[in-house]
């Protein structure tokens, strides 16, 4: 190159307004508000290859802070992020230029941008002391390495939202808070503590605190619709109470208030009455289940819907009185235990009887095994022993009799039995019956009714029977 064109000044870079934004912007982040002229004196000073290094570091969020215009100049050479930001710090003191690419004092992003001799230098170990291993000079140089940082990496800050101010109720005194009325009706009905509860998320009293059922009130009754929701709301307070099976705390919860806040509102809508005649529907309905099992079952799966409808003391005294007339009932059967036998007699569970007995502080008494009936052969007296040479005798202590000898008659023992008996001839032979034209005579047998009075018995006088007519049917006497 000729010495009279190095002798020229090199002409000034051409700085667009694009770049200079995105400077300003990332100052910003870096926390170091700057202006544009700044911005165009710290970018003046570099040149083309410098000038594209800043675009790179401008692709990224700042790294430290605070980082302003001549820092930036300062990373696009190569300094440390933190030597940066340190240096400035110090420029708000004082004014410091940014670091050439020849400076010792930066710390290069590239190590092996240095020379060998300056890294000789730079390391060269003092006297007395060791030298680097070459994993802790490998280790250091990794650490200096370039850090790429991408643009869609980049996490943009969240905005502060602004906190919302609400509107005053106030304002829905106006004409258009009727619409507005008319719409949480539709949408919640008419359950004061649901619409109170949607007007204290959407708007504000003056101090600050939000709206209630008061401020509900006065807009109703400005608008006109106060009547009207009344009535739609005693209707809608009757409905839940009936579906709720007359439970109070049912149909509170339903409608989003505590019981006592329920009953409050039936008795300012004048629906005491009708919601008392409700209750009292329900609790002559259970009062019809009479049996002692179906008593027991309400006591202990229904306890709460009795306690609401004031039954429950009622149903404990009526199976206190009951349970133990049943239980003496039961008490001689002693196939089972007794608990069992209630729990089957009642149609629930073993563990429901006991839970049962410790609720009414009832006593069954001890629980005993069933007794075993007596057996005869355990309980019969033993054999007496045989004596030799005696007649054999059985287990009752009598004599066995030989086979094929006669079983002694009823009431007639071996020794009656074996006594000797007269001979025929001594005895008188019973008469006996013959027919006519068999030899011998023959003693006529008695044919009592409707005998003619040849053959009628001559002790017995004739004639028809005293006091009353002959049998229709029978044989006439022959003459």
């Amino acid at each position: 190159m000729p010495a009279g064109l190095a002798q020229l000044p090199l002409p000034m870079l051409e700085i667009d307004d694009e770049l200079v934004a995105r400077t300003i912007e990332w100052c910003s982040e870096a926390h170091r508000p700057v202006s544009a002229d700044e911005v165009r004196s710290a970018l003046s000073l570099l040149s083309w290859d410098e000038l594209l290094a800043v675009r790179a570091v401008l692709a990224d969020p700042p790294p430290t802070h605070p980082l302003g215009p001549l820092a930036l100049v300062d990373l696009a050479r190569g300094t440390a992020p933190e030597l940066a930001a340190d240096r400035e710090r110090r420029r708000c003191e004082t004014d410091l230029l940014p670091l050439s690419s020849t400076d010792p004092e930066r710390l290069p992003l590239v190590a092996g941008a240095r020379s060998e001799g300056e890294n000789s230098r730079r390391h060269r170990p003092r006297l007395g002391t060791e030298p680097p291993s070459p994993a802790h000079e490998k280790g250091k140089r990794a650490a200096s390495g370039p850090v790429i940082r991408r643009a869609r990496d980049r996490v943009k800050p969240r905005p502060r939202q602004p906190e919302r101010v609400l509107p005053l109720v106030d304002d829905l005194l106006a004409s258009e808070g009727r619409t507005v009325l008319e719409r949480l009706i539709r949408q919640h009905g008419a359950r004061r503590a649901r619409i109170a509860e949607a007007l204290a998320k959407g708007w504000r009293r003056v101090d600050g605190a939000a709206p209630g059922e008061e401020e509900l009130s006065r807009l109703l009754d400005l608008h006109g619709l106060a009547r009207g929701f009344e009535s739609r709301e005693r209707d809608e307070l009757l409905h839940v109470l009936r579906a709720a099976a007359g439970l109070r705390t049912r149909a509170a919860d339903a409608v989003g208030v505590t019981p006592a806040v329920f009953d409050t509102a039936l008795e300012r809508l004048g629906a005491s009455g009708e919601a008392d005649s409700i209750r009292a529907a329900h609790r002559d309905e259970l009062r019809r289940r009479a049996t002692l099992s179906e008593r027991v079952r309400m006591l202990l799966g229904e306890a709460e819907r009795l306690a609401d409808l004031d039954l429950l003391a009622e149903m404990e005294a009526d199976v206190r009185a009951r349970l133990p007339q049943l239980v003496r009932a039961l008490r001689p059967s002693r196939a089972v235990p007794l608990a069992m036998a209630l729990a089957r007699s009642l149609a629930v569970e073993s563990s429901d009887v006991d839970a049962l007995v410790l609720r009414l502080g009832l006593d069954l008494g001890e629980r005993r095994a069933p007794q075993r009936a007596p057996s005869p052969s355990r309980d019969r007296p033993p054999r007496p022993a045989r004596v030799e040479g005696g007649t054999p005798r059985g287990r009752d202590g009598r004599p066995e009799r030989a086979h094929g000898q006669d079983r002694p008659g009823r009431g007639e023992t071996p020794a009656t039995r074996d006594r000797p008996r007269p001979q025929r001839g001594d005895r008188t032979p019973p008469p006996s019956f013959r027919r006519a034209g068999e030899g011998g005579t023959a003693r006529k047998r008695p044919t009592g009714r409707g005998q003619s009075k040849g053959t009628q018995d001559a002790s017995r006088p004739g004639g028809p029977k005293p006091g009353g007519h002959p049998r229709p049917g029978g044989r006439a006497g022959r003459g």
